[in-house]
């Protein structure tokens, strides 16, 4: 039995300590007078975190319940003995609880011993149930803090304006009251536009495209990591020519993939290799070191896929050496592509590649992802023409087409009336 003491100026203050410690269903087991106060002693089996074993019949729960009752009366017997000075009969009683505590608590031990217990950590449905709540939980709090900060700025008329400016872009409301507060509330509304333009190119992580060495492209099916090799494969052909580079694909499972790859490297002059497992990609990677590009292929992973992207992991462990680029589609929903960053973030990417720009609506919450991961951005696509539709990427050129793109969302805007929009939140969703 688990026993634990406290010590107070007085009976009512342990009492008070104990109750908001343990609750007042807590087992008291003695009490007595030290220098400078009480000692309250307490068990606290009561609040174990150890597995319960209930009992499996009325009647030994009722046998249970009569066992509590004559250790909380002998409790009692022990305090009212102490009162009246009975300390001879007290202290036999006392004698007696402890014989009877030492012979459960040994009970109790080898039923312990006998009982093995599986550890929370071992079982993977609660763990897993623990992360999706872990999950709903910071998903809750964010949105509660975007409607704090949302309701805050609508009541204050200096900010309100830029606060329906970030909304249209569609900006993250953590990355947009960030800024807010970088940029002064009595600025006039075009000087503050500059600011956040200004804050914005600043705040986003750039990449210059590597001309050389081994390239990855990983992301979820139909991201365009395909179609975004064939393209840098054209570009660097008509640069640099085309006997310094090769293709090499391990889409293990579109066959389509490794066609359309194919294709291209026909048209281009270019060898193109297809690998059907991980120590054929590590063999057939081995044999291309002496080309000054290798662009891989691999196959399009939900995030939900744990296992597809553990062996992904494994994969590209075998091919030293070489970058990792997320090919991030841009028509994503804002959560969705913060779901992708955080899965694929085990394979450690070097930089991103935003792709369907030409299909996105707004490009607010691909910027807020991208800056909150600090995920540096590479490339850009914006259509499926070949090699015309993929540029490096420039953070101003960003930064004026998601304001671009922002201008028919603040015109619907303005039409709202101000008590609507502090009473809904969809501007952000």
């Amino acid at each position: 039995m688990n026993v634990k003491k406290y010590r107070a100026a007085n009976s009512d203050q342990a009492m008070r300590m104990i109750r908001r410690a343990h609750g007042s269903d807590v087992a008291i087991l003695d009490c007595y007078n030290v220098p400078g106060g009480v000692e309250v002693v307490v068990s606290l089996d009561e609040i174990s975190t150890a597995p319960l074993e209930l009992p499996n019949s009325q009647a030994s729960f009722k046998a249970h319940m009569n066992e509590a009752r004559e250790h909380e009366a002998q409790a009692d017997s022990i305090s009212s003995a102490a009162a009246k000075g009975g300390e001879q009969k007290a202290n036999a009683i006392r004698a007696q609880l402890k014989q009877q505590m030492g012979d459960d608590a040994r009970s109790d031990n080898a039923v312990e011993r006998q009982t093995p217990q599986l550890a929370w950590s071992q079982d993977q449905e609660l763990l897993a149930m623990k992360q999706e709540l872990a999950a709903m939980k910071s998903m809750l709090l964010g949105q509660l803090k975007e409607q704090d900060w949302h309701q805050a700025s609508q009541k204050q008329p200096a900010q309100r304006e830029l606060n329906r400016f970030m909304e249209a872009i569609d900006l993250d409301p953590a990355v947009a009251r960030n800024i807010a507060k970088e940029i002064p509330e009595q600025e006039d509304i075009r000087l503050q536009r500059e600011m956040l333009k200004a804050l914005l190119i600043n705040k986003l992580p750039i990449m210059t495209p590597p001309s050389r060495g081994a390239i990855a492209f990983v992301g979820p099916q139909g991201a365009g990591k395909t179609t975004t090799i064939a393209k840098i494969a054209t570009q660097h052909v008509m640069r640099h020519g085309r006997d310094d580079i090769a293709i090499l694909t391990a889409d293990m499972h579109r066959v389509g993939a490794q066609e359309q790859l194919r294709a291209y490297g026909n048209i281009l002059q270019i060898p193109v290799y297809s690998a059907a497992s991980n120590e054929e990609a590590a063999k057939t990677f081995r044999l291309l070191q002496n080309k000054s590009l290798v662009l891989v292929d691999t196959t399009g992973l939900s995030f939900r896929d744990k296992a597809g992207l553990t062996e992904l992991e494994n994969l590209l462990g075998q091919l030293p050496g070489v970058n990792r680029f997320l090919v991030l589609p841009s028509d994503s929903e804002a959560y969705v592509q913060s779901e992708i960053i955080n899965a694929y973030s085990a394979l450690s990417p070097s930089g991103a590649v935003l792709s369907r720009l030409d299909e996105t609506m707004r490009l607010g919450a691909s910027l807020s992802n991208l800056i909150q991961h600090r995920l540096p951005v590479v490339w850009c696509s914006n259509g499926p023409k070949v090699p015309n539709n993929l540029s490096s990427a420039n953070a101003e050129k960003l930064v004026n087409l998601a304001i671009k793109m922002a201008r028919p969302f603040e015109v619907s805007q303005s039409k709202e009336t101000t008590s609507k929009a502090s009473g809904s939140f969809n501007a952000f969703c």
